[in-house]
């Protein structure tokens, strides 16, 4: 389902390297065709999301991070405007959020022994496209000026820094890293043709989280999980990040072949509280949580994707 938006209010002020905009809420008929668009099979707890142009997620503000995002991934989100360029690569924070995390609550991380990276949820690699369908996209040729604003919006809001959780960088989602692994994964299959509903997020043990930042109030995740929803059906990954807090050892190091991270849904929703897929009938929501993941994605990337 695709879903277009009218034209926005943007207020920007140009000088020098100074510029500011505000994205328009979208009006209550254009959060439906978000929800229709970027959730599969229903909302997956019952607390209120925040509704994007690019993603629908739930924040939790204990910690200051996702709870779980959910998104559409398909190829015409791939042409995205070049995120070197200061005004599409900007963390921003969220003007939905009472004090945002904002950009220097994570200064010095990276550093650290722990080489925490400013880690995005739903990827800046499918902020693109144009998602208004009025021909034309967020930047203009090369890449620097702003031909439209509410597809300009879609980068911006997967910028907000409540898309954004301390990641590991050269163990994880840096290039060698299993969440790297997986995105360059289902990046290749988008560009193949390949349509995803995905929805991520952290997890958090009950006691002993690390709290980084200057006033340590942002969690660093102890693991991760991932479902990749195609039409071959769901893949579930959970990852190790810091600990392993589960009973069984269910997940992943941060070491392992990304394979060897594949789980049922139903572990998903054990570590997570998280309930997917409870809009479809029982017998398709119980089909869908059992899918033997491993199977679905052996046959995936037998394509050579």
């Amino acid at each position: 389902m695709y879903f277009m938006f009218p034209g926005v209010i943007l207020a920007s002020v140009i000088c020098g390297a100074a510029w500011a905009q505000d994205c328009r809420s979208l009006s209550d008929s254009e959060k439906a065709a978000a929800l229709a668009t970027h959730v599969f099979g229903g909302l997956p707890s019952d607390n209120a999301p925040l509704i994007r142009r690019g993603y629908v997620m739930e924040y939790d503000d204990r910690f200051r991070t996702p709870r779980w995002a959910s998104w559409r991934a398909a190829a015409e989100y791939r042409v995205t405007p070049d995120r070197n360029l200061s005004r599409w690569g900007r963390f921003r924070p969220d003007p939905d959020i009472d004090n945002p995390v904002v950009g220097k609550d994570y200064r010095g991380l990276f550093r650290t022994a722990d080489n925490f990276a400013r880690g995005h949820i739903v990827p800046y690699f499918i902020s693109g496209g144009d998602r208004d369908a009025d021909g034309q996209r967020a930047a203009d040729g090369n890449g620097a000026e702003i031909v439209d604003l509410d597809d300009a919006c879609t980068v911006f809001e997967i910028n907000y820094m409540s898309n954004i959780v301390p990641q590991r960088h050269k163990r994880f989602n840096g290039a060698g890293g299993l969440w790297h692994a997986l995105e360059t994964r289902i990046r290749t299959m988008i560009d193949k043709g390949h349509v995803f509903h995905i929805v991520a997020g952290p997890i958090y043990g009950e006691a002993d989280v690390l709290m980084v930042g200057p006033d340590k109030d942002i969690g660093a995740p102890d693991m991760f999980f991932k479902i990749v929803i195609g039409q071959r059906g769901p893949v579930a990954f959970l990852f190790e990040h810091r600990r392993n807090i589960t009973d069984d050892g269910a997940g992943c190091p941060l070491d392992a072949n990304l394979a060897d991270c594949i789980v049922s849904v139903e572990v998903i929703e054990r570590e997570t509280g998280l309930d997917f897929f409870t809009a479809l009938p029982g017998a398709r929501e119980l089909e869908l949580e059992s899918t033997d993941g491993a199977t679905t994605w052996a046959r995936l990337t037998a394509l050579g994707l």
